[in-house]
């Protein structure tokens, strides 16, 4: 076999091993991911690949105890910007409506279908469990 062509072949079974490796990382991230406060829906993040990158957006739900049971009494929705995966974190960023900060947030995988929603500076807790609803 001429160097050139075992170079081809070698070449194309490498950027495909990429290709599948980039897919099953993208894959463990892509559904609907819900986290808890009191027992209500307290944040929800989608994920997606329409487009061939990863996308989604993320919602906050306000949530509160008036009348004695929790209860959600309204919703801010933002898309993720900034996304950057590495290993088993999924970082990105979102708007914050009222001051237009960014608020940079981090989710990180622990186990089969959960993960670890971070955020230091968004004024509520610094950390909530998420679940994959889809």
């Amino acid at each position: 076999m001429k160097p050139g062509i075992l170079f081809l072949i070698l070449g194309t079974m490498g950027l495909m091993s990429a290709i599948v490796a980039e897919n099953k990382t993208y894959q463990q991230w892509v559904g609907v991911w819900e986290g808890q406060l009191d027992g209500q829906p307290g944040v929800t993040v989608t994920l997606g690949r329409d487009t061939g990158d990863l996308q989604g957006t993320i919602v906050f739900n306000v949530v509160t105890r008036d009348g004695g049971e929790a209860h959600v009494i309204g919703h801010d929705a933002h898309v993720l910007t900034h996304i950057h995966l590495s290993d088993s974190t999924l970082a990105f960023q979102v708007i914050r409506r009222g001051d237009s900060r960014d608020l940079h947030l981090a989710m990180h995988l622990t186990d089969d279908g959960k993960a670890e929603l971070q955020c230091a500076h968004c004024g509520g807790p610094p950390s909530t469990e998420l679940f994959r609803m889809h």
